[in-house]
Formats: structure tokens, C-alpha cells, sequence
């Protein structure tokens, strides 16, 4: 990128309002004219402040690339830098951005999952990390085209469960028919099960993410993944879990079960994903 692309991009990045606000913690406007060249590079190494160099490069490369926000990438920079260095990197509190809320009460026991669990399950644990942070910057504000809360929470959700050594991946699994939301009698079966497992688990957050195949236009195939977290969601509070227990998004055609080209009927790409942690 030209030096003088770099500054507009740099200068803009404070003057205007983006995927979040412009001071992420740790950010530097100095930052922006070295940032592509340390993103061009591969970060990280062994053990848990490796994993974290990593995960931190890989949320740089986000805002940079994908989000067009340079100065806040050379805020995950920062951080890369000083884990790949052996410091000693913890992640953002909520204070620190203006963050309130469930994220703030939830905060000692994220820092308590990762500290107990990082030296057995580094990776998993370092991006439990990165994903609180990302969690963070997108309850600050985000645009249609930037990473929004709902999907930012249910990654953190994944990567928490990982590093606290829980099974999580698709727990349960509602399919559908194609092009379709409403519920299948084995459909049905299934959510009573997760009723039960809630009950008996004890579960205080659920993970419902809609998907859809290939068939349609990747808008319309968004838009159909979150109706479908949407119907199952509404049939679990008719079965009493609570609505704020849950945290709902939508992957479209971005997360294949099973890849196919464009345009292909895939029975098993059109589903809902329901994962319990505690």
C-alpha cells in the first residue's frame, strides 16, 4: 500500500465513524504505516502467548482488510506483538472500551476460564481471548458490512466452551426442508431434548445458529439461516427456556456442513445448530 494511502486511510480512520469507534485500547495512528508489512507476516509460535500472537494477527488482518480500519487493526497489532514477545497479555475489560451490561458481568468469569484452563488447552483458550475482545469492539457499534454482536457473542460462546474443555460443537442439530422454517416433527423431538439437557446440565446460555445451502442469492440465504434461528428459537421459549438465555445468528451459506458448488440442494446444509454451555 502507498505511504500517502496509508495516511488518508489513517487520518480518515479517526475522523470517521466505521465498524467501531476509533480508539480501541492500545491503538496508535504510527502504527498504521507498518501495520501491512507485519500483517504480511506469519505471528505466533508455541504455548498459549504463541496461539494468542496468532489469534491477534488474524483480528488485525480483519479490521484492516475486511473492515478498512487500519487504526484499529494496529490495536490487535499491539497485542500480537507483546504475547509473540512472551508478555503477559490479558484481555480488554469491558471499562476499558465503555462496555456495560451482560459483557461486564460476565467478564471474571471469562479471565477465570482462560487463566484456569490456558496451560492445558492454549489454542483453544487464546481464542477464547481474542473472541472477548472482538466481542467487545462489535458491542461498540457495527455497520451492516462489520462483524455484529450476535455473531461475535456465538463465536465467543464456541471458543469459551473449547477452552473450558467442553463439548460444543453441534450439540443438537434441527434440519429443514428445502427453502423452508417450519419445524419437522423430528425437529420438534429435538428441541425437546435440548429442553431436557438444559434441565438437567443446568445450562444458562444457548448457541442458535441458523444455515442454509447453496440454493439463491448468499443475501437471501442469510436471511433465511436467521428466520430459521428465529423459529427455533421461538419454540424453545415455548417450551420455557428463557429468551435471554439465548444468543441467535445467522451463517447463510458461509459454514457448509457438507461443501458443495454453487446452487446445490444439500439436505444437511440447511439446519440450526444448538450448543448449551453453563
Amino acid at each position: 500500500m502507498k505511504t500517502a494511502t496509508k495516511l488518508m486511510l489513517a487520518v480518515s480512520a479517526v475522523a470517521l465513524a466505521a465498524c467501531t469507534k476509533p480508539d480501541l485500547p492500545g491503538s496508535n495512528l504510527g502504527g498504521t504505516f507498518t501495520a501491512e508489512r507485519f500483517l504480511e507476516q506469519d505471528h505466533g509460535g508455541s504455548g498459549f502467548n504463541g496461539a494468542l500472537a496468532k489469534e491477534y494477527t488474524e483480528l488485525a488482518r480483519r479490521s484492516a482488510n475486511k473492515d478498512q480500519r487500519w487504526y484499529n487493526a494496529t490495536a490487535y497489532i499491539a497485542k500480537a506483538e507483546a504475547a509473540e514477545a512472551g508478555a503477559d497479555v490479558g484481555p480488554w475489560s469491558p471499562e476499558s472500551l465503555g462496555v456495560s451490561g451482560d459483557a461486564a458481568n460476565m467478564y471474571d468469569q471469562v479471565v477465570a476460564t482462560i487463566l484456569a484452563n490456558r496451560a492445558e488447552r492454549p489454542e483453544a483458550c487464546a481464542r477464547a481471548q481474542a473472541m472477548w475482545d472482538q466481542y467487545l469492539e462489535a458491542l461498540r457499534g457495527h455497520p451492516a458490512n462489520c462483524i455484529n454482536p450476535d455473531d461475535a457473542k456465538a463465536l465467543l460462546d464456541e471458543a469459551l466452551a473449547a477452552c473450558a474443555g467442553r463439548a460444543f460443537a453441534s450439540d443438537y442439530v434441527v434440519y429443514f426442508g428445502f427453502n423452508r422454517t417450519n419445524l419437522t416433527d423430528t425437529a420438534r423431538a429435538t428441541l425437546d431434548e435440548v429442553v431436557e439437557a438444559v434441565k438437567a446440565l443446568g445450562s444458562t446460555a444457548l448457541s442458535v445458529v441458523g444455515h442454509a445451502d447453496t440454493v439463491g442469492s448468499a443475501d437471501y440465504n442469510q436471511g433465511l439461516s436467521e428466520r430459521r434461528a428465529r423459529r427455533v428459537a421461538d419454540a424453545l421459549v415455548e417450551r420455557g427456556v428463557p429468551q435471554g438465555a439465548m444468543t441467535l445468528a445467522g451463517r447463510g451459506e458461509r459454514e457448509l456442513a457438507v461443501p458443495t458448488p454453487d446452487n446445490t440442494r444439500e439436505p444437511l446444509n440447511r439446519r440450526v445448530e444448538i450448543t448449551l454451555s453453563q
